[in-house]
């Protein structure tokens, strides 16, 4: 095992600085939406607080590979040692690409907050309005299980459905970024992040089949109309499309 110097404060303004200038590039070179706040956004974070600190890496954690926090309105943390991220392993570049996956997507979550949060307040009012049967279904599991002492109703259900699915909508535009900047060991970053119910790779799974403007296009063009439920159907129809056109 190698060793690495833990990040500083220092390091972690850096790591954001340089974060918006790849979200910048890769948004105006292939004009898509990554963070359409971006000028507001850097202005807030210039003056905010960026901080390394030790986080704590649970089993329950919605996605293995998160090793930084936004807290809104200005404040971005990056895990102390996510230098060693590798470890280990001691895998070859991963360590630097998955430290600027970090920034990035950290950034992207400040843009979000810098926006009014649109995407998530959409996609729970969808949430609520749309699919109050598989609320009812997943409180009933939830209450059977125990789980659900920190849930108390279809409202903070749905707030959670709806946090997923802007941090799933994160991780696509954080890859979207450092695919387009060829960063290395990028696909096994994005391996890693298929243990969730509901990956993040759904999205660059529909992307192959509908390119990169249509999923985008899930999250802006069409807020409010589409959330987990909807990502996890259209993926499970194309697979199943794809299975019949290989079985004649």
């Amino acid at each position: 095992m190698t060793q690495r110097r833990e990040l500083s404060d220092g390091d972690v303004r850096r790591i954001v600085q340089e974060s918006i200038k790849l979200i910048n590039s890769t948004q105006n070179e292939i004009r898509l939406p990554i963070s359409p706040n971006l000028v507001s956004t850097r202005h807030r974070l210039n003056k905010g607080e960026c901080k390394a600190k030790y986080i704590n890496h649970g089993k329950n954690r919605a996605y293995a590979m998160d090793f930084g926090n936004f807290q809104p309105p200005n404040v971005i943390y990056l895990d102390k040692m996510l230098p060693s991220c590798d470890h280990p392993m001691n895998i070859p570049d991963f360590a630097e690409t998955m430290i600027a996956y970090s920034g990035i997507h950290e950034v992207i979550h400040a843009d979000d907050h810098t926006g009014g949060d649109r995407l998530l307040l959409a996609t729970r009012k969808h949430i609520l309005e749309t699919h109050e049967d598989k609320l009812e279904k997943s409180m009933e599991i939830l209450r059977k299980d125990g789980g659900a002492q920190c849930i108390d109703g279809y409202d903070d259900l749905a707030s959670l459905w709806a946090v997923q699915y802007v941090d799933m909508v994160t991780h696509y535009r954080s890859y979207v970024v450092l695919r387009h900047m060829k960063f290395p060991k990028l696909d096994e970053i994005w391996s890693r992040l298929r243990n969730d119910y509901f990956p993040p790779n759904l999205l660059t799974n529909i992307e192959v089949t509908k390119g990169a403007n249509y999923v985008f296009a899930l999250f802006t063009e069409k807020m409010g109309e589409y959330c987990l439920i909807e990502a996890l159907d259209e993926y499970n129809k194309l697979k199943e499309k794809a299975t019949a056109s290989y079985m004649v």
